[in-house]
């Protein structure tokens, strides 16, 4: 069985870039000096890089955390559309160093085919309206407030 790569890191790339918003301290915050770091990592999985998953997730959380009150409400929907994600991949057994074997149609040992299989109802959460559009308002914040574009960023 191949997990489609691209399509899982598109879907992550997309809720994820989109995902790093502005500080209310302006560009100059602390928080929006992490959008600015975040980016880099963004854009690795931009590259299909895998191996940047992991921060990418640890990042994404940070940032949730730190999520000033304006676009509080948009990070709580994304991190909790990615909290989902990372659960059903553990509870699959898929570690973010599986997904180069995934990729080459090797299942690892260890990894749960039927929860595996439905790894793709999780996916589908983070290409929904509500999502989408939480995505958008972050995305529009990260630009308007810590002046990062990171469409930029990603391509």
């Amino acid at each position: 069985m191949k997990i489609p790569l691209a399509l899982a890191s598109a879907v992550l790339l997309g809720g994820v870039l989109t995902a790093c918003g502005g500080g209310d301290g302006g560009s100059g915050s602390d928080y929006c000096k992490d959008v600015k770091a975040a980016a880099a990592t963004f854009g690795d999985l931009d590259s299909g890089d895998t191996a940047s998953l992991g921060d990418a997730f640890t990042t994404f959380h940070k940032l949730a955390d730190e999520a000033p009150g304006d676009i509080k409400d948009d990070w709580k929907t994304l991190d909790g559309a990615i909290t989902t994600v990372e659960t059903a991949l553990s509870e699959a057994g898929i570690k973010i160093e599986d997904f180069a074997d995934l990729q080459a149609g090797k299942v690892p040992d260890g990894v749960d085919i039927s929860k595996l299989t439905g790894l793709a109802s999780e996916f589908q959460k983070l290409s929904g309206a509500e999502f989408a559009k939480a995505s958008k308002a972050i995305e529009t914040h990260a630009k308007d407030v810590c002046k990062v574009d990171l469409d930029e960023a990603a391509g």
